[in-house]
């Protein structure tokens, strides 16, 4: 009996290790996406673009074009929006220690407190370490900048070694690569994004209220079709872009064989005009 209940128990402990392990990583899927938004997989898969709903994995990258966003959704209770020109990268989804990378470009996100957790933004200068709060991030050639807004703290270390520099409500510092980050300063160059940080809370409600946890299965299933569904979306506008950089280059060169023919007349009227100029002369002088 004593064997019986030991065997049970330690089934019931390794069946269950699967789904705690899952509940442990952050579940980080495409919550909404404005203009092209390229998703570049970890498995090296061709990229595709971006949809709402898609789920993410450690290694993907999101690739977001000039004039586009998109937001990045932690299990409904916390969004990352990636602004324009950007490359973010999904590094580790692990709660204990979750990390992503921004390699260029800015974002904003609205980070639920985090118990026992450990979430860090890394950029090619700085690293921000978040335990709950609002704060913006922008890459800027050498430079990286960190701002707080209204609630919560954030800890900015540099590249180099040397004790960080904590953040805390209204305070942004700016790290140059290679060095540590400089002492805080009154919010300002983030201060124009205090709007739109306002905005972030209100999408957060909004994914919030319709957001529904998926089982490892049904997430995996899903991110297929969708890979699978916006690769041949991407290649088929790939293919539309292609033809419309055709039809331009085929516009650019008619155009320029008719402004050539539109010259040649020119210069053969101008020509003609002369020789007569000429003739006139002869006759007035004979």
């Amino acid at each position: 009996m004593k064997n019986f209940l030991a065997a049970s128990l330690a089934f019931i402990l390794f069946a269950a290790v699967p789904a705690r392990a899952q509940q442990e990583r952050w579940d980080a899927r495409l919550a909404a996406v404005s203009g092209d938004v390229t998703v570049i997989a970890a498995d090296g898969s061709p990229e595709v673009s971006g949809e709402a709903g898609l789920p993410l994995e450690e290694g993907d990258r999101v690739v977001v074009a000039e004039g586009a966003s998109a937001e990045v959704a932690l299990d409904g209770g916390s969004l990352i929006t990636v602004r324009e020109k950007s490359d973010f990268k999904i590094e580790k989804t692990e709660k204990a220690d979750a990390s992503f990378f921004l390699s260029v470009g800015s974002l904003l996100a609205k980070i639920q407190k985090l118990s026992g957790q450990r979430l860090r933004v890394r950029t090619p200068a700085a690293v921000a370490a978040v335990r709950g709060t609002e704060f913006g991030i922008e890459v800027e050639g050498e430079n990286s900048h960190v701002g707080v807004f209204d609630e919560g703290k954030v800890e900015v270390s540099g590249g180099v070694g040397g004790p960080p520099e904590l953040l805390i409500s209204n305070q942004e510092t700016s790290v140059a690569k290679g060095h540590a980050p400089g002492h805080a300063a009154q919010l300002k160059r983030f201060i124009a994004r205090r709007s739109q940080m306002r905005g972030q809370g209100r999408r957060l409600a909004a994914i919030r209220s319709k957001w529904k946890v998926l089982p490892p299965d049904r997430r995996r299933e899903m991110r297929g079709k969708v890979m699978e569904r916006m690769r041949d979306h991407r290649k088929r506008l790939i293919e539309k872009r292609s033809v419309l950089k055709q039809n331009v280059e085929i516009r650019r060169n008619q155009n320029g064989e008719r402004g050539r023919q539109r010259h040649q007349e020119n210069l053969r009227k101008m020509e003609e005009r002369r020789k007569n100029i000429n003739r006139g002369g002869r006759r007035e002088r004979k």
